[in-house]
């Protein structure tokens, strides 16, 4: 029989130190081969890759292991872990698990950062045999706070550089969104202007910017291990005030309530204010009041103005200025005449002629007829009115004087209807004047005949005399019915 020493350091988890053990193992090499072959490994024993604060497992497999010891150690710096079945570290995170013998499993649970490193299964042979298996540990992503800038400001039309530097293992994947949902501009050298909803790699470079890109971005970092980091970069575009309004004039009646509307866009944040038509800046109060509603560089500018009134009209401008420079815009105040309440229709009749006066508004320009007509003595007719605006059903028909889907209009109709009447009072008239004039000559010529033929003493010419006058007295109904 002979002795076997061999000499290793323990590692100490509370002081961190090394300590030195001299382990004696006294066997006995021909018993050994009396009671069987000497240990060998079954596999080679296979690393692994464990997340930070899971567990990780290390297996050596041996066969023929009969009195021989198996140990663990820290290949780095050679700290005994385990002798056989009994953990000498002080580590309470490792432990020892053994299957039949054959197996031999080295557990380190809640895994840290600290035990990235190989393992050496060891078996107390004459000749020393080992095996050696690597844990490596995966570390979640994280953002090198001193090596990210968060804001960068540059002037409208220069280049900007977003860089954001991460850590982990596997190193993380750098990926860039808008924080605000928006595409990213990305102009590239050929002039070619690409919108992205992400975009990948680290640094991010943005040419010739503009206001449009101004605002969050987000930097997310991300491997196998989650969960995934984000830290947020905000680009800042420096620009002059623009100015404008969507109204130039703005009409409204006296005594009531004005609101004015300005829009601006500037970076840095611009000082806003309205001044009146002398050029005086306008300050709160009972008559104005302003208010503003920002939205990241825009800004809405309202001006109220209460009870409007004649010194109240006139131009109003709108001013913004920041270190870039300053711009302004304008908007007129008109007064607004409100159209009167239309008077109701006037007649005035009298015994002979009916005349109807219409009075429309001013900005419905309408005809104004007035007729009058002539009653006829023999026949007694009553008097036609002509008027412009016609009752039907007690209701005012459409006097828009329009023409619709190629129908005339009620004015239109009553026009022609009224023009037709006067038409056909004149031609009656006239036939009335034409049967009085026939009956007069009729009874002047029958009164001389009459007179003739007694002067004479002719019965025959009498008789003819009075045949021509009664001819002549009947004659006037025979014409006016030719007439008719």
């Amino acid at each position: 029989m002979r002795p076997y020493t061999y000499a290793v350091a323990v590692g100490s988890w509370s002081s961190r130190t090394l300590l030195l053990v001299v382990a004696v193992i006294v066997v006995s090499g021909s018993d050994v081969q009396k009671d069987g072959p000497e240990p060998e490994f079954l596999n080679p024993m296979e690393n692994v890759t464990v997340a930070l604060g899971r567990e990780a497992i290390l297996v050596c497999s041996v066969k023929n292991i009969g009195e021989h010891k198996v140990g663990w150690l820290k290949a780095e710096d050679q700290t005994i872990l385990s002798l056989h079945e009994r953990v000498v570290t002080e580590n309470r995170r490792i432990d020892i698990d053994v299957d039949n013998n054959t197996y031999w499993r080295l557990k380190i649970r809640q895994l840290q950062i600290s035990d990235k490193g190989c393992y050496m299964c060891q078996i107390n042979t004459n000749v020393m045999k080992k095996q050696i298996g690597c844990v490596d540990v995966k570390i979640p992503p994280d953002i090198k706070d001193e090596e990210t800038i968060s804001d960068i400001t540059v002037n409208e039309f220069e280049n900007a550089t977003l860089a954001c530097k991460a850590k982990g293992n596997p190193l993380p994947k750098i990926t860039w969104k808008r924080e605000d949902g928006h595409k990213i501009t990305i102009k590239n050298k050929s002039r070619k202007t690409l919108l992205l909803d992400r975009v990948r790699g680290e640094p991010l470079l943005l040419n010739k910017v503009d206001r449009s890109q101004m605002g969050h971005y987000l930097c997310i970092a991300s491997n196998d291990v989650p969960p995934a980091v984000s830290k947020r970069i905000t680009l800042n575009v420096n620009f002059s005030p623009f100015v404008w309004v969507t109204t130039q004039i703005v009409s409204a009646p006296l005594n009531t309530h004005v609101r004015l509307e300005c829009f601006v866009e500037s970076f840095p944040t611009s000082v806003n204010y309205w001044t009146n038509e002398k050029g005086a800046m306008i300050l709160q109060g009972q008559k104005y009041y302003t208010e503003e509603v920002k939205n990241n560089y825009r800004v809405n500018m309202y001006l109220n103005i209460q009870n409007l009134d004649k010194n109240d009209l006139g131009t109003y401008s709108c001013f913004a200025t920041n270190s870039m420079g300053q711009g302004n815009s304008s908007v007129r105040v008109h007064k607004i005449i409100m159209p009167t309440t239309v008077p109701p229709t006037t007649s005035t009749t009298t015994a002979a002629t009916t005349t109807t006066t219409t009075t429309t508004l001013p900005s419905t320009t309408r005809k104004v007829t007035t007729s009058t007509v002539i009653p006829s003595p023999a026949t007694k007719r009553k008097s036609h009115t002509i008027s412009g605006d016609r009752k039907s059903g007690g209701k005012m028909d459409d006097k828009t004087g329009q023409r619709m889907n190629g129908v005339e209009s009620a004015d239109e109709m009553e026009t022609k209807s009224s023009s037709h009447r006067a038409s056909r009072g004149s031609s009656r008239v006239r036939r009335s004047t034409v049967s009085q004039s026939v009956s007069i000559v009729a009874e002047l010529a029958f009164l001389t005949a009459a007179t003739t033929s007694w002067s004479t003493g002719c019965p025959v010419d009498a008789a003819v005399g009075g045949l021509v006058s009664l001819a002549l007295a009947v004659s006037p109904p025979l014409v006016l019915w030719l007439l008719n």
